[in-house]
């Protein structure tokens, strides 16, 4: 059995991104507060430490650990390509797809599941919220690292961005994935973790069944964004600082 009492569920899932799934199944939160130790992690959700060990364990043991490995060692610019075409494009479609099925449950159910008009407030407000989030990291973040990137491999003195640094629009990113998580959570308690009613129409179940996708693709959008692509931006940055006093 692998020891991770000394890791974080950040570290971790970097390490070994198969991992993700198992947090997943219990909820663990490795994206917008990552850097909570493995333990702690576990108790927070209720867990024991020692169960989801065994879990990763028997993952691990039937898994390559291949399926992101290469996001490690890869360029910014690739790993924000991969971002945009993995999971900007899916989260638009299903935001497109999700706004009117989630009314059409809504109408049709609320009177005998009221809890659907909070649901429909909740899903709207990530909406909300993730529109122009994206909108920021497509416009104006993800150009200047993919330029500060290619300028440093030149050898070229870093820009001088309008926001000052990185650190500010990485930090405002930030608090916005956990104000996103926030409300997925929400979600969650409000739909007793998607549990549908008896006799549920195929609507219903559908809708379901996307949240909890829509959700999980989220949680690793997040965790690639947060603990990957942020930290490794904010190293190229302080390298550009330092090639243009040299």
């Amino acid at each position: 059995m692998h020891n991770f009492q000394t890791k974080t569920v950040r570290e971790i899932a970097l390490e070994m991104p198969v991992t993700t799934r198992v947090f997943e199944e219990f909820k663990i939160d490795y994206c917008c507060h990552g850097n909570t130790m493995f333990d702690d992690a576990c108790r927070n959700v209720g867990a024991s430490p020692d169960a989801v060990m065994r879990k990763i364990d028997g993952i691990l043991e039937v898994s390559n650990n291949k399926e992101f490995d290469w996001l490690a060692d890869t360029t910014l610019t690739e790993l924000v390509d991969y971002i945009l075409d993995k999971h900007h494009v899916y989260t638009k479609e299903e935001i497109k797809q999700l706004t009117p099925l989630m009314a059409k449950v809504a109408s049709r159910h609320s009177e005998h599941n009221p809890y659907l008009l909070e649901l429909k407030n909740l899903f709207q407000d990530i909406c909300d919220d993730l529109g122009p989030h994206m909108m920021k990291e497509e416009m104006v973040l993800f150009p200047y690292i993919e330029e500060l990137e290619s300028n440093l491999s030149k050898h070229i003195p870093g820009l001088s961005p309008p926001f000052g640094t990185v650190l500010n629009p990485v930090r405002m990113m930030k608090n916005e994935h956990e104000e996103v998580g926030e409300l997925l959570s929400k979600m969650r308690a409000v739909s007793n973790d998607y549990t549908l009613p008896e006799g549920a129409c195929p609507s219903f179940t559908a809708l379901y069944h996307r949240f909890v996708e829509f959700e999980r693709d989220l949680h690793q959008h997040i965790h690639l964004e947060n603990n990957l692509l942020f930290p490794r931006a904010i190293e190229l940055e302080q390298e550009a600082i330092l090639l243009m006093v040299a």
